[in-house]
């Protein structure tokens, strides 16, 4: 009977609360640290159980943290909420951000660790994905880059948070938007862990997507030789990824020189991963060239490459017409 009345109360509490969002100058009280958090998204419970059949919340909390915010959006959203749990569950010793042999310090400085999760999330039939995670050394764990490259988000569309004591959300929105590489991404945002109900509830209003909304929100690579946009298919591989992730964090600018009479070459400033394969190339191909070359080829030549992606929208002679008449300066930004 006491619990009873005890969650009544908790559901009167919360309905004051969003009530309270809408009055003038009303602000509702910080969070209560001691709240009960839902626990019953572990232990196989992960099937979908929403209120709201197209909207789900998805949180990786390792000290609950997270968790807590992410279970207020659920509530403001009527959305159901999963959460990412862990193979091999984080100790406290494995979160020691000062210990640099610590789990987390390994797998941060590791931009290929992909710890692996101990259940599926399906995500299938959902329209909006509210991610949310903490931010370790700047980053998304990486557990999130496991659990966004192994679905297809295809029409949905995502909405990062993040919890931190002070680092922003950073470009970790962007680098795993070009890991998941589709859905629609919007700007995700940090929130401190006693974020209160009314800013929530002010953010999920400013970030809810129209219908008409959708693909004008998709990030991607965009490729510009010098004052020409072109149409780039980008693979899907570890370089296209660490290139991306390099570029979100800034916009780079290459100079290019003429080579060979076939192709336009420069220096990328850092290596990527590279799986090298012997390659004939032809026009509009942009290959990963010694791990820290970018070349991108108006003729064809013949060496072992790894390939970045193809330019889609320029026949050979429009790629001569490009690349043939001088060094040429090359733009790699990534946005929508």
């Amino acid at each position: 009977m006491k619990r009873r009345l005890l969650t009544v109360m908790l559901g009167l509490a919360m309905m004051f609360t969003l009530a309270a969002c809408d009055g003038a100058g009303n602000a509702d009280p910080p969070e209560k640290q001691g709240t009960k958090t839902d626990t019953s998204e572990t232990g196989g419970s992960n099937a979908r159980n929403d209120s709201r059949s197209d909207v789900l919340v998805v949180v990786f909390s390792a000290t609950g943290t997270t968790k807590r915010v992410a279970e207020k959006i659920a509530v403001q959203t009527g959305a159901g909420l999963k959460e990412i749990i862990p193979a091999a569950p984080y100790s406290s010793a494995d979160l020691n951000y000062s210990d640099s042999g610590s789990r987390t310090s390994r797998e941060q400085n590791d931009a290929t660790a992909r710890p692996a999760i101990a259940e599926n999330i399906s995500i299938e039939g959902y329209k909006i994905v509210y991610l949310g995670y903490p931010i370790w050394w700047g980053q998304a764990p990486r557990i999130l880059s496991t659990f966004v490259e192994s679905h297809d988000f295809s029409g949905v569309t995502v909405i990062p948070f993040c919890t931190s004591g002070s680092s922003d959300i950073g470009q970790s929105d962007d680098a795993l938007a070009a890991q998941a590489g589709s859905g629609n991404w919007v700007q995700g945002k940090r929130f401190s862990g006693s974020v209160t109900e009314c800013e929530l509830k002010k953010w999920i209003d400013d970030t809810k997507p129209t219908e008409t909304e959708g693909a004008d929100m998709e990030k991607t690579l965009r490729l510009i030789i010098n004052d020409t946009e072109v149409a780039v298919e980008w693979e899907k591989n570890e370089s296209v990824d660490a290139l991306t992730e390099l570029v979100s964090a800034k916009d780079l600018t290459i100079q290019m020189s003429m080579y060979g009479g076939f192709e336009q070459v420069g220096s990328l400033g850092r290596s990527l991963p590279r799986n090298d394969v012997q390659t004939t190339t032809s026009a509009g191909d942009i290959m990963l060239y010694s791990g820290d070359k970018i070349v991108v080829f108006y003729g064809s030549n013949s060496w072992a490459y790894t390939r970045l992606g193809r330019i889609t929208d320029q026949s050979a002679a429009d790629m001569t017409r490009l690349l043939n008449n001088g060094n040429v300066t090359l733009k790699i930004t990534y946005g929508g």
